[in-house]
């Protein structure tokens, strides 16, 4: 570009000089200069447009795939108000000053007499026909150009913002320029960059606590301080587990129980249920937190009873691979708990505390004295209403409480 426009500047002062010395008219050396310095403009600007081209779309990914254009330093930031301006200059402002100058030319060779009008007339015609289409055809090919230089980038992002609102982080902009333009990109690859990690979090995070509550904490919603809620607590507990460890070899004890919890927490969450933690072989679940949930103890009862329902399907399967088959008992307890981030030492976890949940713990424990698989409270029971087919048990005295508590029994 700056060769180019090297010579066409020297012929700007050459051809004058050369015609100096000739018997024309003295006035055809200031055409030929400003036509030199015209036809310097056009080319400049189409060799700009040209380098540009080749450089977005041919060098750039090469050398930057990952794009950061923009953060280079020292390197040259053409802005698109830099690029309008050449276009305006190549395409509208040297074409219509060179037609202005070529009818000035004609009309001065008319004054001096140099030539006939009619012989002026007839090569202005013919000078500006082939301006006009020669200058035609130079700006369709520079809007050309700067369109797809700059409509290409802009249909980059388009992409990557349309993958970004369906949930897909992994796609990048591909970054071709320093202007405006490549620092969006740059910064929507950023940004796609902090989401697609912030889902990996959040992925993360969700192994050790379950979607809601993880959705819940990133919202802010759960108070630190605590709230009381009115809930259903669920507590399972399996029967006969620590013999089984003794006898049977630690891969597969794991692969049982992690059978057993995904079989039980499938079916919690399938009602609406959520499952707060794993205590060993028990599994601590509330319906009701931390999301309100209408009817929650009708929802406790029925994930106990799909609940019953899987653990045989899955003790089929385990004595089909010669293991034996698992035995759990499950308390329910509905009533106010304490829901709160709980924890020190820069861990907290999300847990219900208050005499629901030690109730509920309690008369897990009590199916093993009463040899019934599934027992309820009578505050579940009434809350359950009479369509509910319960076995009243006698009313047993528990830890903690100095009254004796209702207990039913589902059938």
């Amino acid at each position: 570009m700056c060769l180019n426009l090297f010579l066409w500047g020297l012929a700007a002062l050459v051809f004058p000089l050369v015609l100096f010395q000739l018997p024309v008219a003295m006035h055809l050396g200031g055409v030929m200069a400003l036509r030199s310095l015209f036809v310097g403009a056009i080319t400049v600007t189409t060799a700009f447009f040209l380098l540009e081209h080749l450089l977005q779309h041919r060098l750039a990914p090469v050398f930057f795939p990952g794009g950061g254009l923009s953060r280079v330093r020292g390197g040259w930031r053409i802005r698109i108000g830099v690029r309008m301006a050449g276009l305006l200059l190549g395409a509208c402002m040297v074409p219509f000053l060179a037609i202005i100058f070529t009818i000035k030319g004609s009309a001065r060779l008319v004054e001096v007499g140099s030539l006939p009008a009619a012989e002026v007339l007839g090569d202005l015609q013919t000078a500006v026909v082939v301006l006009c289409l020669l200058f035609m055809v130079n700006a369709v090919g520079l809007a050309a150009l700067v369109t797809v230089n700059m409509v290409r980038p802009l249909r980059e992002i388009v992409r990557v913002l349309g993958k970004v609102r369906t949930g897909d982080f992994g796609s990048r902009v591909q970054v071709m320029a320093n202007d405006e333009i490549g620092y969006t990109a740059d910064m929507i690859n950023q940004m796609t960059e902090g989401l697609a990690e912030r889902e990996r979090i959040k992925d993360a995070f969700g192994l050790y606590v379950s979607q809601q509550v993880r959705d819940e904490i990133l919202a802010g919603r759960i108070p630190l301080d605590g709230e009381i809620k009115q809930v259903t607590i669920l507590f399972s507990d399996l029967r006969d587990f620590t013999p089984m460890v003794e006898a049977t070899p630690p891969k597969e004890v794991v692969m049982v129980i992690n059978g057993y919890f995904q079989h039980m927490s499938t079916a919690v969450e399938e009602h609406g249920g959520l499952v707060l933690q794993y205590i060993g072989d028990e599994i601590e679940a509330v319906f009701g937190a931390p999301l309100a949930l209408a009817d929650h103890p009708r929802h406790a009862l029925e994930a106990a009873l799909a609940m019953r329902r899987r653990l045989a399907a899955y003790n089929a399967r385990l004595i089909a691979t010669g293991h034996h088959p698992l035995r759990h008992g499950i308390g329910i307890h509905s009533g106010p708990a304490l829901a709160a981030n709980i924890g020190g030492g820069g861990r907290l976890t999300y847990a219900l505390v208050g005499d629901t949940v030690n109730l509920a713990a309690r008369l897990q424990e009590l199916t093993k004295a009463m040899g019934r698989d599934i027992l309820v409270s009578g505050t579940t029971a009434a809350a359950l209403g009479e369509g509910v087919a319960l076995d009243r048990l006698r009313a047993t005295t528990v830890k903690g409480r100095s009254q004796p508590v209702e207990v039913f029994a589902v059938p």
